[in-house]
């Protein structure tokens, strides 16, 4: 009879469990810090894809402040501009004569432009900006932003905004990768678009899904990652849990960043777990 009734017992509970719905919205609740909040964005969707549902609104509006990758609100756009720029040097210089061809050609048919205007727009822009054209060319006027409509709707609450980095140094992020690394990233993007345009449709599905273990494998099994998840997702992942003890310890916070960071054993919802946090999955 016992027997039976762990079995019956295993039964129900792996009912339970794999019955869960899946969820991009989790708690975070730990000793001596405030009840908190961390949600999974994607940083451009198509409209048509978008869902910002009440409870997720309100859920927001339980914490004392938002807290983005970035406080955008806050940036620099000057700043941000400059630190796009070469010092000195043409960015089509650090490729080989084919490769620059490629790009050029590649870059002026997605932006409508003439071959030799797009090689002078962009000839002192650093290589980070050739990578950004492609996933630019993939949105449409359409297209939401979950950071924009948080920042809204905390702008409304009259809730505070921070950022877990800073502009710099997202943008060394770049600076600190190997040059052929990058350059690996932008031709693999010119070279095969049908596999960037393939992981995006993948991505959006995986998010609307919900599916944040999904979402994590993707990015980081892509070929545009090549070997820069370390650098992409993994340290920053580790930078970002003292900064978001210290956020908790003196206000409640409700958390957004991409939600590619949040699965796998080295995301942020596992090492958040590792510092002794209990996550809990909200289902909406």
């Amino acid at each position: 009879m016992k027997t039976f009734i762990t079995f019956i017992f295993s039964v129900v509970i792996a009912w339970f469990g794999f019955g869960q719905e899946k969820t991009l919205l989790f708690s975070i609740k730990g000793k001596d810090t405030k009840p908190s909040y961390l949600f999974g964005t994607v940083h451009m969707i198509a409209d048509t894809a978008y869902y910002f549902p009440t409870k997720l609104d309100k859920t927001l509006s339980k914490a004392d402040q938002l807290v983005l990758e970035i406080d955008e609100s806050i940036a620099d756009r000057a700043k941000a501009q400059k630190m796009l720029m070469l010092d000195s040097g043409n960015v089509f210089d650090q490729f080989t004569k084919e490769q620059a061809d490629s790009i050029i050609q590649w870059g002026s048919s997605l932006l409508g432009m003439k071959p030799e205007v797009f090689e002078k727009n962009f000839s002192g822009m650093k290589p980070f900006v050739l990578m950004q054209i492609g996933v630019q060319a993939m949105m449409n006027a359409r297209s939401k932003s979950y950071e924009m409509e948080l920042m809204s709707k905390a702008n409304a609450n009259k809730q505070p905004i921070k950022g877990l980095e800073t502009m710099e140094s997202q943008f060394a992020i770049f600076e600190e990768m190997e040059a052929e690394a990058v350059t690996d990233m932008i031709m693999e993007g010119i070279r095969h678009p049908e596999k960037a345009e393939e992981t995006q449709r993948e991505l959006v599905k995986l998010y609307v899904d919900k599916d944040v273990e999904g979402l994590a494998k993707l990015i980081t099994e892509s070929d545009d990652m090549g070997n820069s998840a370390e650098e992409l997702l993994y340290r920053r992942n580790r930078n970002w849990i003292p900064l978001m003890t210290e956020f908790m310890t003196t206000q409640s916070c409700f958390f957004a960043v991409g939600a590619g960071h949040l699965g796998g054993d080295q995301g942020v919802i596992q090492l958040l777990k590792d510092a002794g946090y209990t996550v809990t999955p909200i289902v909406y």
